[in-house]
């Protein structure tokens, strides 16, 4: 793949208009930045903007292929969302109950997407919230186990029978900033996290992908104040046999503060 046409770093990405691939915001050339890139023919394009500069955002891929984007910082911390669709952004979206920074997002199902943790009105927060399209409503939903930022999260399959999705989340940084490598699974329609199968090491600022099989696949970040992690991680599924496993593909260059997701094309 062609390099990006700047630095960037604490950005959001996912499939824009067409299915192609695009990223926006973060740094950029060491600035702020609302700033996005289509990748098109094999070429960085310039794409519109997001209609707020945003860094340490989150975004989830919709079904239906819009792409939300949640929170961040412009040097202040955000409570707005954004849309975008057919390669419009659209900020007509209410705002989040809290200022959301360093967070997760994840697609629930067709209607729901759910925002977990991170820094939530300067403080950071296990609280998580739901918003259905349609409602038009953002919710309180169950609280995690543990206050954490730097997390990650994703969709996995219940157990290896395939019998419906849960949401993950899979390490970051406690309250006293120490890396962490507990996983905390959540049922559709539950009201308590459960304890999932810990990650091999204490990892933060990864990312997670999830796999055509059900699985998901946590990408680099760090296990320390000094390593940079260039190893991918898979969990097959959520149930209690599940164990994670280091995969012999690896990046090729370790990195944090990147973007990661699943692509059909470039």
């Amino acid at each position: 793949m062609p390099n990006f046409p700047v630095t960037v770093n604490a950005a959001i990405g996912g499939l824009g208009f067409n299915g192609n691939p695009i990223i926006c915001g973060g740094y950029q050339n060491d600035r702020f930045s609302n700033r996005c890139y289509s990748l098109e023919n094999n070429e960085w394009v310039y794409s519109n903007g997001m209609t707020f500069t945003r860094i340490l955002a989150a975004a989830t891929q919709l079904q239906d292929g819009q792409l939300l984007v949640t929170g961040g910082s412009n040097g202040y911390p955000l409570k707005s969302a954004e849309l975008l669709r057919e390669g419009v952004w659209e900020s007509k979206l209410p705002s989040l109950s809290n200022t959301f920074v360093d967070h997760c997002t994840v697609t629930v199902n067709s209607t729901t997407v759910m925002v977990i943790g991170g820094i939530q009105n300067n403080g950071l927060s296990g609280k998580t919230f739901f918003f259905t399209f349609g409602e038009e409503s953002w919710t309180e939903g169950p609280a995690l186990k543990f206050e954490r930022t730097y997390l990650s999260c994703g969709k996995i399959k219940r157990n290896k029978e395939n019998e419906g999705m849960n949401v993950i989340i899979a390490g970051g940084k406690d309250g006293g900033s120490s890396p962490l490598s507990s996983v905390e699974i959540l049922d559709e329609g539950s009201s308590a996290w459960l304890t999932g199968p810990n990650l091999p090491l204490p990892i933060w600022n990864s990312q997670m992908v999830e796999d055509p099989n059900g699985g998901v696949v946590l990408i680099g970040g760090r296990s320390s104040s000094t390593a940079i992690l260039d190893t991918l991680y898979r969990l097959p599924h959520g149930g209690p046999d599940a164990v994670w496993t280091e995969m012999e593909q690896k990046l090729k260059i370790g990195r944090i503060d990147h973007t990661a997701f699943l692509v059909s094309h470039v």
